[in-house]
């Protein structure tokens, strides 16, 4: 079963994305912001990460960055779900960004075109 860490200061997006990322037969893992998500990371490398880009404590960005320096972790793919200005900016790599509110359906595409 691919395995999909969902970082997310809100819970109700955490919920939304863990329900909807389940029915479809994902195991999911949920993290309040970048540095749950690292501790998650390292104790089980997931194969897809949802990124929120702004969060208290460790933003997504800081959180994407710090990720990638790693040789371990840094070919773990990343889409990211933000409704902050300029997010497609914020990140190096040219990756799937989303808007929030989500549109489910091509979030699902991604999800299944990204790890299956």
């Amino acid at each position: 079963m691919k395995k999909i860490l969902v970082v997310d200061d809100e819970q109700d997006v955490r919920d939304f994305l863990g329900d909807l990322l389940a029915d479809q037969g994902y195991s999911v893992d949920k993290a309040v912001d970048g540095l749950q998500a690292m501790e998650m990371v390292k104790r089980e490398k997931p194969d897809l990460i949802l990124l929120d880009l702004l969060m208290p404590k460790e933003t997504g960005t800081d959180f994407y960055r710090r990720i990638h320096q790693k040789k371990d972790f840094g070919d773990i793919p990343v889409i990211v779900i933000s409704g902050l200005p300029g997010r497609h900016l914020a990140v190096s790599k040219s990756i799937p960004v989303f808007d929030k509110p989500i549109d489910e359906k091509k979030l699902l595409e991604e999800v299944k075109k990204t790890i299956g």
